[in-house]
């Protein structure tokens, strides 16, 4: 009889293993989702519209992205890296938005990296999560103008949005931070004839005022995913290819 006891606690012990296992391997699946980063290679002030715009097709810009490109080796995913325009109720600057699946952590780390590389006093990230705090809305509108269409969006009375042209469409990303927003920004979608869609999920704003501040910040983000996750491979450019000598006939 206790013998039997013994085998039924176990199988007992056994399944609830078995459970806990495959909820942890589970969650952390769906930690993995396609994420957003959004860092500018800017380190001017005050800015109109116009400049940030010009400074789009900048070589800043473009370093910036190849840079984040180069990352997707290091963290093992394709990171895709688009122009874009972040503006305000008071300014603007060009910036650079990356899209990847990513775990928190690892998305935390990319722009960490960016935006030590670029010498910014801030970057932000959204990563859906159902019970996340926070909304992402993407508005995607026939292009007319990235100043025709910022200008729309202020008269709308949404304070911070960030426009990607792309093929005749351009992507209007608003993160949402308090929930108070919705209303305006249908309204917004309504009027540019853009369709909409939201997600819930963590945003996450983070730096310093003082750039030097700001670099400490990076860099120990940047230390502690490191130390997590040794050995990480190198960037993409820094991975020659190694060729073969062929042997003389």
């Amino acid at each position: 009889m206790k013998s039997v006891r013994k085998i039924t606690a176990a199988r007992s012990f056994l399944l609830l293993f078995v459970l806990a296992w495959s909820s942890a391997a589970s969650a952390q699946q769906e930690q993995k989702v396609v994420s957003y980063g959004f860092v500018s290679p800017n380190t001017s002030q005050n800015l109109k519209l116009e400049e940030a715009i010009r400074g789009m097709t900048s070589v800043a810009e473009t370093n910036l992205r190849n840079k984040a490109i180069n990352l997707s080796c290091v963290v093992r995913t394709r990171i895709r890296a688009f122009r874009a325009l972040g503006a305000w109720s008071d300014g603007a600057e060009h910036s650079v938005m990356v899209r990847f699946t990513s775990d928190e952590d690892t998305l935390r780390y990319v722009v960490s990296r960016m935006g030590r590389e670029a010498e910014q006093k801030y970057v932000i990230y959204f990563h859906p999560d159902p019970k996340g705090p926070v909304d992402l809305y993407t508005l995607r509108a026939r292009s007319r103008g990235l100043a025709t269409l910022s200008s729309a969006l202020e008269r709308a009375g949404i304070p911070f949005r960030t426009l990607v042209p792309l093929n005749g469409v351009t992507a209007i990303y608003i993160i949402d931070l308090d929930r108070d927003l919705r209303d305006k920004i249908l309204k917004a979608a309504r009027t540019l004839h853009a369709n909409v869609t939201s997600l819930p999920g963590k945003a996450k704003l983070f730096g310093d005022d003082i750039r030097q501040q700001a670099r400490t910040v990076f860099e120990q983000d940047i230390k502690t995913y490191e130390t997590k996750n040794p050995n990480l491979p190198p960037t993409c450019d820094a991975q020659k290819p190694t060729t073969k000598r062929r042997s003389k006939p």
